[in-house]
């Protein structure tokens, strides 16, 4: 049996692959651990964005994502699976990161992707990011801004 494509903790690398499958059923284009000059966990593209998407399990490790941005990402999610994690990456990522990219940066808990999956007690659920996503889209095609920036390819080069 092939190995799957990822980096970390079994975890880390079944969430990179259903965060990726997340996204491919919407008809969007995701890669798992693509490199682009740094390697990111799941990178995905619209049709007129990218996003750089991190997960994170604990809050331990160096953030660099300025140079997401840098490398032609348009936003940068950070999932994490709990609370704690997710407002200490949060807040770290808010005190070192300029407030223009900081408002391009998402924050994410992995129930907010796959709410069934974290639903113990049978109730409908809501999904947060298919949510907040589907009202960006409502807003752009009621004639928000076109984005004429140019986006890395697949090949993750401009």
């Amino acid at each position: 049996m092939a190995r799957e494509k990822g980096k970390g903790s079994l975890k880390h690398k079944r969430l990179q692959h259903n965060i990726a499958n997340y996204f491919i059923k919407q008809g969007k284009v995701a890669t798992v651990e693509p490199y682009i000059g740094k390697n990111i966990d799941v990178l995905v593209h619209d049709l007129n964005k990218s996003i750089a998407i991190e997960i994170q399990l604990s809050s331990k490790h160096c953030l660099q994502i300025e140079k997401d941005f840098q490398l032609g990402c348009d936003e940068v999610w950070f999932v994490c699976d709990s609370s704690s994690v997710l407002n200490n990456i949060r807040n770290k990522i808010k005190t070192n990161l300029e407030k223009y990219l900081f408002d391009k940066t998402r924050f994410y808990l992995i129930q907010d992707f796959f709410p069934h999956a974290h639903n113990k007690n049978n109730r409908i659920t809501r999904n947060k990011v298919s949510e907040e996503n589907n009202g960006i889209k409502q807003a752009e095609l009621k004639g928000g801004e076109s984005n004429a920036k140019s986006h890395i390819s697949r090949s993750g080069r401009q």
